[in-house]
């Protein structure tokens, strides 16, 4: 499996760029006491880090939101997953932990400052193309029916299944999962060499919570 970043993207994003890594054979379970352990000591260097009033003048956090706002994708409206859950720490509200590997995606996600997805990558049908979806709708993984239309989007053989904001239920990593898929949503201004670093942070924390092997890990780029 391979991703693609398509011209509609492309052409205005012009120096968009995903991480993307392949593990398989993991064996997903509740959230470790240890992984617990590490994402309270995060929090708690988010919270002493920022606050709310700072939090949309961090580079990084800017350079999202421009990415967002050159696909027309209101950053206000549709926050980056990242921004989503820095503002919960922020806001002193419980995050959600979820299982030993979304519970990694999102400790990364906050840690990097950048929208990261991570899907059952059994779920998904032949190459992935990242795009900006037509017409449609799909569903949440909170269950809710989500407009498509002119969003940007990960699509396969069946249609959109994710996006740096908010992914579809079909990919969702449930403890049943034993082959994943991880992407970084990265902004214009994470160089190469970042990415790999970045990537390499994540395979590794998703090894030590999940098991299996990191079969890929590559850089997709506008052409």
């Amino acid at each position: 499996m391979k991703i693609a970043i398509n011209e509609s993207i492309s052409h205005v994003v012009p120096n968009c760029r995903l991480g993307y890594l392949t593990i398989n054979n993991v064996v997903v379970r509740g959230t470790p006491p240890a992984l617990s352990q590490e994402f309270a000591q995060l929090q708690a260097e988010v919270a002493k880090a920022y606050n709310l009033e700072v939090l949309t003048k961090v580079p990084r956090v800017l350079a999202v939101r421009s990415m967002y706002k050159k696909l027309d994708f209101d950053p206000s409206r549709y926050r980056p997953a990242s921004e989503a859950l820095v503002r919960r720490v922020l806001q002193k509200k419980d995050l959600y932990y979820v299982n030993s590997a979304v519970d990694v995606n999102n400790y990364c996600s906050i840690k990097y400052l950048l929208p990261f997805g991570l899907y059952d990558l059994d779920q998904i049908t032949g190459d992935v193309v990242y795009m900006r979806a037509h017409e449609g709708s799909y569903i949440n993984i909170a269950g809710k029916t989500v407009s498509t239309e002119n969003k940007p989007f990960l699509t396969d053989g069946e249609g959109v299944f994710g996006n740096p904001t908010s992914d579809a239920r079909r990919t969702a990593v449930t403890l049943a999962t034993r082959n994943l898929l991880a992407v970084v949503y990265a902004d214009e201004s994470a160089g190469a060499d970042e990415l790999q670093e970045i990537l390499d942070f994540v395979a590794e924390m998703l090894v030590c919570y999940n098991g299996g092997t990191v079969t890929g890990k590559y850089i997709a780029h506008t052409e």
